[in-house]
């Protein structure tokens, strides 16, 4: 008999919880280690449509990658998005567990799988670790050096992004590095590793601007594309550690939104 405890346990032996930064909030979000699993489904995010599809697919336990739980809660109200969610899991047994930054910093993780997916060579973290793990971000060169909008191109076709914001990227280039998520802490890292381009979702504006300002081409992608890419990795590793079915639920995941293009350029008029 599988239960929840032997999920983490799963989870523990490609990401270890232990990795997780001090901040974070992985591990079991919802339910008890004691409940019994008879299929998993695997989520980016514990959204509303990944919890009601998991409980459709007889999933007893949801594997996220971001948790469903993150700020200390005051309360539960069940009229709530969270508390609804919270709800609707626990009436129907249906365990909730998040692999967050363990999964950001474990050597089969996002940034190995992003750095992968684009093809880049001689890579290493871009924050070392001491614990075992791969560390923070990414770094590396491209096989080829390419120029700005073959970069574009390959960039959105290979992590199926449907918006990138671009800053002071050069025509050519081909070292690149790379923070899944919320990355603006490390663009300094990806200057003393020489990038020319760093690529990441979330970055403060004056980030922004002192990278921009130091020489560094700066890429800003959508948080949960950037991410989503390594969700069928993490199935995928999870069903080879334990012997029951691993689906994936919501592959659509929580829509971007639009992009509106403004015509012209920056401090033009009409």
């Amino acid at each position: 008999m599988i239960r929840v405890r032997d999920v983490i346990h799963a989870i523990d032996r490609f990401a270890p919880f232990g990795w997780s930064c001090e901040w974070d909030n992985a591990g079991l979000q919802a339910g008890s280690p004691e409940w019994e699993v008879n299929k998993v489904g695997v989520s980016l995010d514990a959204t509303g449509r990944a919890i009601e599809e998991a409980v459709d697919e007889g999933c007893s336990c949801l594997v996220v990658h971001h948790p469903l739980i993150f700020e200390p809660l005051r309360s539960i109200r069940t009229q709530t998005p969270l508390g609804g969610k919270l709800l609707k899991a626990m009436e129907n047994r249906l365990a909730v567990v998040a692999a967050h930054t363990n999964w950001d910093v474990s050597p089969l993780g996002v940034n190995r799988i992003l750095g992968e997916e684009l093809g880049l060579l001689e890579t290493s973290p871009l924050e070392e670790s001491n614990d075992g793990s791969w560390g923070m971000g990414l770094s590396g060169v491209l096989r080829d050096a390419m120029t700005d909008e073959e970069f574009r191109e390959n960039l959105r076709e290979r992590w199926a992004l449907t918006w990138i914001r671009e800053y002071n990227i050069p025509k050519t280039f081909f070292r690149v590095a790379i923070a899944g998520g919320s990355g603006g802490d490390l663009w300094q890292a990806a200057l003393f590793k020489r990038a020319e381009v760093f690529i990441t979702a979330d970055m403060k504006y004056h980030q922004i601007m002192e990278a921009v300002e130091s020489g560094l081409g700066v890429v800003l992608a959508d948080h949960g594309e950037m991410e989503r890419k390594s969700v069928p990795s993490l199935a995928r590793l999870l069903s080879e550690n334990l012997p029951l079915e691993v689906i994936n639920v919501d592959l659509p995941g929580f829509d971007p939104g639009y992009v509106t293009i403004p015509i012209g350029r920056r401090g033009e008029i009409g």
